[in-house]
């Protein structure tokens, strides 16, 4: 009820603060069960936008920074959300988003870590959502977000269809195995951007 509420209210402000248009919306509206959706990431208004774009809550992780500040963090965790170690392996937040996905519900994630205002580069492309992925047995949805945050700016969030990463996958899984995923997952992201150029 309360992420209900909250992200209502965002809806509201996102809509006269912003002229959001979301491209292929029933990509994340029709599925079902535990699915992550990744993107890109230019702001912390990101999650906000992917929230309030989905009729499904969405959890997301959270740098450990942001809760630290006691009110915050029971806000954060009141909304799904919870913190991620970004120094290192975080085995906590491994664990809390493959709860999250078994239990069907939709888990948020940034691949690259942090902002990236500079475009697709695939060296900031991450192995732990592919970890995640085949931990929890569950598919990913590419999304990518364009556009500037101003006053009435054009933000544009485009969703790509859900995909098994791991369907043709034959040989055993490795951390190397982990890298390469983390690299398409990346590629798939920034091809949702129409007309962008040097994704190969």
């Amino acid at each position: 009820m309360f992420y209900k509420i909250v992200v209502s209210i965002l809806r509201v402000l996102v809509l006269l603060i912003f002229d959001l248009k979301i491209h292929n919306k029933e990509n994340l509206d029709k599925v079902e069960g535990g699915v992550i959706v990744c993107g890109n990431h230019l702001s912390i208004i990101d999650p906000v936008i992917l929230a309030v774009s989905s009729k499904r809550q969405v959890h997301f992780m959270g740098k450990k920074e942001l809760f630290n500040n006691k009110i915050l963090s029971f806000i954060f965790r009141k909304l799904g959300a919870f913190p991620v170690d970004r120094s290192g392996v975080s085995l906590s937040a491994i664990k809390n988003s493959v709860n999250v996905l078994k239990n069907g519900g939709i888990l948020g994630i940034y691949p690259e870590g942090t902002r990236v205002q500079k475009g697709y580069n695939d060296e900031n492309a991450k192995p732990g959502i592919a970890l995640i992925a085949n931990r929890a047995k569950v598919k990913i949805i590419p999304v990518y977000i364009k556009g500037k945050y101003k006053f009435r700016g054009k933000i544009e969030l485009f969703i790509g269809e859900e995909k098994d990463y791991f369907e043709n996958i034959t040989e055993k899984i490795n951390a190397q195995t982990y890298t390469e995923i983390g690299k398409e997952i990346l590629k798939d992201i920034y091809s949702l951007n129409i007309g962008l150029e040097g994704v190969q």
